[in-house]
């Protein structure tokens, strides 16, 4: 399995703590593939100022100019508003010529795991050049960070370059705050989208078909990474062959895990 995406900082704020840890979708998805025995190789870029190089087992690039991206994510709102992100810092973003160092010719599953714009046009075409059937994070290819409060938005998928490339993604995985911004109807003729909405589980829209996969029972403690960690479940159970509901059954078993733990678990 190929995972592109930054490894990042995270700074995470509740109303009781205040956490620095390793976070990225691609430390949460290395995380739950390592666990299972699943084999990954990593596409990442972190700065010099890296703090969790001992905690990663696949390392990252780093760019001497650059710093690593950092997020804070602060849950100290009212309980019905969602989380406020901050991208304090940003890395550089993949391109070409860093999948130069893919270590194979051709991987069974890519992951486009981005999480702060990271993911330009020119490395998902080539994570579908080289993966016989790639997965995007939504998030990867809508984010934008407000260059004054740098605080996390989102554009509208079909305003991007990456909309024509959807029939050539086998799996789309959007959050439920994020599938507004994609027009659903359209996407799912063109690919299988997940769409995950925390205790009230996932649901799989494929054409004409859709099916509800319920949730495991977990007590949240930091939501942080939860959808990442669905992620890495969904993807180890189609590469051990499982059909997509069992898939996501095993990503909402993860998804579960996490969300126990306060930052990657």
């Amino acid at each position: 399995i190929l995972i592109v995406g930054n490894y990042c900082h995270d700074t995470i704020i509740t109303r009781s703590s205040r956490t620095d840890t390793l976070g990225g979708s691609a430390g949460y998805l290395v995380n739950v593939l390592d666990a299972l025995g699943v084999e990954s190789e990593v596409i990442s870029k972190v700065g010099p100022d890296f703090a969790y190089r001992s905690r990663v087992s696949h390392p990252p690039v780093v760019v001497e100019r650059s710093a690593t991206t950092h997020f804070v994510a602060d849950y100290t709102g009212a309980e019905d508003e969602d989380r406020v992100l901050r991208a304090v810092k940003v890395c550089d973003p993949i391109v070409s010529s860093d999948f130069g160092r893919a270590r194979r010719s051709r991987y069974g599953i890519g992951l486009a795991a981005g999480v702060a714009g990271e993911i330009l046009p020119e490395a998902l075409e080539r994570i579908i050049k080289l993966c016989d059937r790639v997965i995007v994070d939504l998030q990867a290819l809508i984010r934008l960070i407000d260059p004054v409060t740098r605080v996390v938005k989102y554009r509208k998928l079909e305003d991007t370059e990456f909309y024509g490339m959807l029939d050539r993604v086998s799996f789309v995985k959007a959050a439920q705050s994020e599938a507004k911004y994609i027009d659903l109807e359209n996407a799912r003729q063109k690919t299988c989208v997940i769409v995950t909405n925390g205790d009230k589980g996932s649901t799989v829209y494929i054409k004409s078909k859709e099916y509800h996969v319920p949730a495991f029972p977990a007590s949240e403690l930091d939501p942080t990474g939860a959808g990442d960690s669905f992620l890495g479940g969904f993807t180890a159970g189609l590469y051990r062959g499982l059909s997509v509901e069992k898939a996501v059954v095993v990503g909402n078993y993860f998804g579960a895990l996490a969300v126990s733990h306060v930052g990657i678990p």
